[in-house]
């Protein structure tokens, strides 16, 4: 009796530790399929965006060259104005009102088209998210190509505060970096029922970058905060989060050598702290240097 009693409790226990590896590998396909489906949505995206750009550069290229008309037009029209100074005050005054409407005009095409411009360049920052090299960016230019991409989501009822401070430029993912970055701040408007404020925050601490995104959001319960990187977690409901974004950023943080943080009270809002280490291709090339020994 004594012996089965052994063997029972050892079967069991071999039976357990079997349930536990097979969910820690159904948890890791989960997530491997979550990266992939992010991974082709993200390369979509990239596509979507590159487009995008394409077609706003034609038109603007046609603005830029009607500008150059019109200053032409304008510079003309001032000699003429020298000209007929004497014909009449009645024709001097019609003049003067034609070239105020066309250097408004003028000042208005100028400030449209730097700011599609600008947009067309971080679109085109952004749409790089098929790229697997280390490359050395700045953090900021990653940031800013994101908030450009969701301005449209939260232009209404989100006022975005940047407290950014010194960094120097980081080695690293910058597509997967972005990522990262667009997950946390569509996490972070998820969690703002109405109004409200995200904020964000970088600095340099023992040489490592660190960016922090704040909300003003619900907050996360304490009971959730041990889980909210697992594969799967979510408490946003039906139809509204796949409980993949934080685990998918979770791992390209652990690719980066980095870490990922977060603290939260409830009814208050939510930070996540994104850490980097500033040369990811020298750290790499020491492991590599070290598992070839």
């Amino acid at each position: 009796m004594a012996n089965l009693n052994s063997a029972l409790r050892k079967e069991g226990t071999e039976r357990k530790r079997t349930l536990d590896e097979l969910a820690a590998a159904y948890d890791n396909l989960r997530l491997t399929q979550g990266q992939l489906i992010q991974s082709e949505k993200m390369a979509s995206l990239g596509m979507l965006v590159a487009g995008i750009a394409h077609e706003i550069n034609t038109p603007i290229g046609a603005v830029s060259s009607m500008h150059n008309t019109l200053v032409r037009a304008m510079e003309k029209l001032a000699a003429m104005f020298d000209q007929t100074c004497e014909q009449g005050r009645e024709e001097t005054r019609k003049i003067q009102d034609t070239l105020k409407v066309i250097q408004e005009a003028n000042r208005v095409i100028i400030s449209g088209t730097e700011r599609v411009v600008n947009i067309v360049r971080r679109l085109r920052s952004f749409a790089r998210l098929d790229e697997a090299e280390v490359k050395t960016v700045d953090i900021h230019e990653g940031i800013e190509d994101t908030l450009t991409l969701i301005h449209h989501e939260i232009k209404h009822a989100i006022t975005i505060k940047k407290n950014f401070g010194t960094l120097p430029l980081c080695s690293c993912y910058p597509g997967r970096l972005n990522q990262v970055f667009l997950n946390l701040l569509i996490n972070a408007r998820q969690s703002i029922k109405d109004k409200g404020e995200i904020t964000i925050t970088t600095y340099l601490k023992d040489n490592r970058a660190h960016i922090e995104f704040s909300d003003t959001g619900s907050g996360i319960p304490p009971e959730n905060l041990a889980r909210i990187f697992d594969p799967g977690f979510t408490t946003k409901g039906v139809g509204v989060g796949t409980g993949l974004g934080l685990a998918i950023c979770y791992q390209i943080m652990q690719d980066h050598r980095g870490e990922i943080k977060v603290r939260s009270e409830v009814g208050v809002g939510t930070t996540f702290t994104v850490i980097l280490p500033l040369d990811l291709e020298e750290q790499l090339e020491r492991e590599a240097k070290a598992a070839a020994k």
